[in-house]
């Protein structure tokens, strides 16, 4: 019997469980991580340290129990009862459902978000070639995206690295969850660790994912945690070298907004402006203008006085672009190819808004000239700087939100359909759930939902998808892509998980209780967790409201979260949703 064989037996009884890398034997017993070395010629060295000393590889490890971290045993909420929250189902059994050959495959899921901008951390850089047009990437200034602007890059590293990920890892069920550092000071990498175990302690034990805390992308420690396969959220350059569930290249374009208009499916009529090409030389080697710039190590970018070949290329491109949407009348909608969290899409209904949109579109910072910089060698086949030019869908009368989970031969599993949530005012507050309508929702959307299915599963993805569906009157009220007649129209297709799946795993949870409507939206407030949860203490207690995710910016003294709530019926709901509204800074859904 080896001594690890050993450790691990004599753990067992104390759940722990012992792993081995380079010359250290490392173990987890509650919050210390103690290390013994291995003997040595001169001798045996003995110590341990605290887990926010000894943080470089390992944060936390698969096994180690988080119920001895959470809010439910946290002693400064003493006088608050949180409820155990039970899933209806996980994304572990919904992948062990959609692919029975992979049943034994043990999957770690990435749920980060990326930045093409600028690097989240050293050790999670921007991507380059799989681009994403987040808000930053469209509005932020060059000069302002940068590795020296600390503000914005803990901003961004704070939703992207935690927040994001924590809500995902709440229905991701007992399975490893990849989750990487804000950065790698002690006190950092314990406070990343605190907020996701806290948020995950209100979970049933048996759902509560394996947190894998590490540094970047490429630093994840796949056969220490014995991980098979990577299943992901984005795509992020430095995955490339996993075994993953699908591939990288064929899940960008799956979410490309070409690629839906190209799917066969019915989305609104467009114009696909494609970039010819890529920029033909190197910086160094273009002019003085792109040698003298001194910014080189940060967001690329052809300078608006290059006078050689990539400017040239960029201006060819550019008045493609500019000369498509100059031509086109009003009302349409513009995409980003690849875009998230919302950005990348201007809605143009008057004239007024085209001249801004061209404007911003040609001035020497715009979200154009950043884009086409970014065109390389590497990733000018898949179209990234592409501009798709959308008709608007005439006088929708419903938008939806569906979510379902696509299985290995095409079949599906129908999750939810989500519907807007309109005040007295006419002005859209969210998307809700109901769950007394699901099934007539489903019987509705049913054939699309199977069209889709088969179309991602054509490509391989095995997974959670989501699609944003707008609703007419009459069919062929809007001219759709593929000339079909139909009342519903796909505008928008999430091939990965949604932001408020959750609310359809949590149907028991809420109907239990005789709630019938359910809500998940962002907020940033003012305070501590503790503050937050001490405000809503009935709500909390009762289970109509917890927290999904939460990240504390002990610099600002505030927080950014992503909450659910839930209500008997839709005047409740929005109720409740405004009372937040009031008491937070900001509200997005």
């Amino acid at each position: 019997m080896t001594l690890l064989s050993l450790l691990n037996r004599v753990g067992a009884a104390r759940g722990c469980r012992y792993t081995s890398h380079a010359s250290f034997t490392i173990f987890c017993l509650r919050d210390n991580i103690n290390i013994k070395r291995r003997p040595t010629p001169v001798g045996e060295l003995q110590f341990s340290l605290n887990v926010a000393d000894t943080y470089r590889q390992y944060c936390a490890t698969a096994y180690q129990p988080l119920h001895d971290m959470g809010s439910v045993d946290n002693p400064s909420l003493a006088g608050i009862q949180l409820p155990t929250i039970k899933l209806d189902t996980t994304l572990t059994e919904l992948y062990k459902r959609a692919s029975p050959k992979n049943e034994n495959t043990r999957l770690g899921m990435v749920f980060c978000g990326v930045n093409s901008g600028l690097d989240l951390n050293p050790d999670f850089p921007r991507n380059t070639k799989y681009l994403y047009q987040d808000s930053p990437f469209n509005t932020v200034p060059r000069k302002e995206l940068s590795r020296r602007n600390h503000e914005l890059k803990r901003s961004l590293a704070m939703k992207y690295l935690s927040l994001i990920p924590q809500r995902d890892a709440f229905i991701a069920g007992p399975s490893p969850v990849i989750m990487f550092n804000m950065n790698q000071s002690p006190s950092t990498v314990a406070h990343d660790r605190e907020e996701a175990s806290t948020t995950l302690s209100v979970l049933e034990p048996s759902q509560r994912p394996n947190l894998i805390f590490c540094p970047g992308p490429s630093k994840i420690p796949m056969k220490e945690h014995g991980i098979d396969k990577i299943t992901y959220k984005i795509v992020a350059d430095g995955l490339e070298s996993y075994p993953l569930t699908h591939s990288l290249e064929t899940h960008w374009m799956l979410n490309s907004k070409a690629g839906l208009a190209r799917s066969g499916l019915p989305t609104p009529k467009c114009d696909i402006i494609s970039v010819k090409g890529y920029p033909p030389t190197s910086p160094k080697s273009c002019c003085e203008a792109c040698r003298s710039d001194k910014r080189a190590n940060d967001l690329t970018f052809i300078p608006v006085t290059c006078t050689g070949p990539r400017g040239q290329w960029l201006k060819t491109q550019s008045s493609k672009i500019l000369s498509a949407i100059s031509s086109r009348s009003v009302p349409f909608v513009i995409k980003n190819q690849q875009v998230f969290g919302g950005a990348g899409t201007w809605v143009v209904t008057s004239q007024e808004q085209k001249d801004d949109l061209l404007s911003d579109f040609e001035s020497p910072d715009g979200p154009l000239r950043k884009l086409l910089s970014q065109v390389t060698a590497e990733n000018h086949h898949m179209d990234p700087a592409a501009i798709i030019i959308s008709s608007m869908v005439s006088n929708p009368i419903g938008d939806y939100g569906l979510t379902f989970f696509v299985n290995e031969n095409g079949e599906h599993i129908f999750l939810a359909a989500s519907e807007q949530m309109i005040d007295g005012n006419n002005a859209w507050v969210g998307s809700t759930i109901v769950y007394s309508r699901q099934k007539a929702l489903y019987e509705k959307f049913q054939e699309l939902i199977r069209r889709t299915a088969e179309f991602v599963s054509k490509h391989g993805y095995v997974g959670p998808v989501g699609i944003d569906v707008l609703e007419t009157e009459k069919e062929g009220e809007t001219e759709t892509h593929t000339g079909e007649e139909t009342k519903f129209h796909v505008v928008d297709l999430n091939v990965r998980t949604s932001g408020s799946l959750a609310l359809p795993l949590l149907k028991g949870h809420f109907t239990g209780r005789g709630l019938d409507c359910a809500s998940s939206f962002g907020i940033t407030v003012k305070g501590t967790r503790e503050e937050f949860v001490r405000k809503w203490k009935t709500e909390f207690e009762e289970g109509r409201m917890f927290v999904l995710s939460w990240y504390e910016d002990r610099e600002e003294g505030s927080s950014i979260a992503d909450v659910v709530v839930g209500a008997k019926d839709e005047k409740g709901l929005s109720g409740m949703i405004e009372r937040v509204r009031e008491g937070s800074e900001e509200v997005v859904f």
